[in-house]
């Protein structure tokens, strides 16, 4: 069963589309090295309906030969210390954190954002295989968060993304995954197995009971 509650953050939905077209834009330099099409930014609200981003990731499961090199989790490895001296631009104490995703975070990532405090998760095309956002109960530890979750942004752009890196990889190994996402968000990136529960991409939150 899904929550609903008003996000924390006041953003516009201009700045919302603001930093989901930075995160399409992430996920074209992925395909640009050879990676699936997904794009994630790291943000911190200003209080005022803006957000700066302060990192950014794609996928570099092929480069890094990882499973788990997912977009959002490699933000928010690019968001901390290199143990070199170089200073992390999302402090841990840091509140008010935006995750946004052109795909709908799985599992793992959406804990990562819980675990790392992450107060609104903003996503594109749904992920109906996984339904990450749904699936996970948000942690109970004082370090976490239940964060506000919003699926639709700009989700017909975020699907063009896969359509085109499909072209000419059909039937390969690489497109499993990208097939079957497209088989299931036939329309405009949203859940077709969702029965209706988010016709329109209002926020959700992560399933508590």
């Amino acid at each position: 069963m899904e929550r609903m509650k008003s996000s924390p953050i006041p953003l516009t939905d201009s700045e919302k589309t603001r930093l989901m077209r930075e995160a399409i834009a992430e996920a074209q330099l992925g395909v640009s090295e050879g990676e699936a099409p997904i794009g994630c930014v790291i943000a911190l609200a200003d209080g005022d309906g803006a957000a700066k981003i302060v990192a950014r990731g794609h996928n570099r499961g092929v480069a890094l030969k990882r499973k788990n090199a997912h977009a959002e989790i490699i933000a928010f490895e690019n968001a901390g210390s290199d143990g070199a001296g170089r200073e992390p631009t999302l402090p841990m104490d840091a509140e008010n954190i935006i995750l946004v995703s052109t795909l709908e975070p799985c599992v793992m990532c959406t804990g990562a954002a819980m675990e790392s405090g992450v107060s609104f998760i903003l996503f594109g095309m749904d992920a109906p295989a996984d339904n990450g956002t749904k699936r996970v109960k948000p942690p109970e530890s004082p370090e976490s968060a239940d964060p506000v979750i919003e699926g639709g942004i700009v989700a017909g752009e975020c699907r063009t993304l896969f359509v085109d890196w499909l072209k000419g990889k059909e039937g390969t190994e690489q497109a499993k995954f990208v097939e079957q996402l497209l088989a299931l968000t036939e329309t405009d990136g949203s859940d077709e197995t969702d029965s209706g529960d988010n016709p329109d991409h209002k926020q959700r939150a992560a399933d508590k009971t």
